[in-house]
């Protein structure tokens, strides 16, 4: 193979090697899949019940109620943080010209309703990191198996703890 050939086809293996995918996750979940962890249903037809367990959680964990209603099963929450950087981060973010987020707002929307003898309950989750000024810098859906999991773990605890009127 001759200098030339060889030169072409390094440099291509390297601009091909280096593309970029337009920023789309590898393997982005279906929104099957989603609604598979953010739905649990509980043993009860009573989602007055449910719905005040879950507002009980949220809570809880810190979260602000700010809608609830109970003839449509709709429950809306928002966690608000502070975020602290170290010196060298800011330093670093002032160098590239980027705008570090101020806080960081957990919202949550659930749907709670009765099917059948069950009730089910979905949630969403969305993380908005905000600026200094409150824009919003980035914003995404909560699409970790796990963290739904875990809270629907606490509201299991929760709905067993308002049927027992503790």
């Amino acid at each position: 193979m001759n200098r030339n050939a060889y030169v072409i086809v390094v440099a291509g293996l390297a601009l091909f090697g280096c593309a970029s995918d337009g920023g789309v996750a590898p393997n982005p979940r279906t929104q099957v899949e989603m609604r598979h962890f953010q739905t649990r249903s509980y043993p009860t037809d009573d989602a007055r019940l449910v719905m005040k367990a879950m507002v009980n959680v949220l809570q809880d964990l810190g979260f602000m109620i700010k809608n609830a209603d109970a003839d449509l099963g709709l429950v809306t929450a928002e966690k608000w943080a502070n975020v602290e950087y170290s010196e060298k981060e800011t330093k670093r973010a002032r160098k590239k010209g980027t705008t570090l987020p101020a806080s960081v707002v957990t919202a949550c929307t659930a749907n709670v309703s009765e099917f059948g003898k069950e009730c089910r309950v979905r949630l969403t989750f969305q993380e908005r990191s905000m600026g200094p000024a409150g824009a919003v810098i980035e914003a995404h859906v909560v699409d970790d198996a796990a963290f739904y999991q875990a809270f629907f773990a606490k509201v299991d605890k929760g709905v067993f703890l308002q049927r027992e009127g503790i």
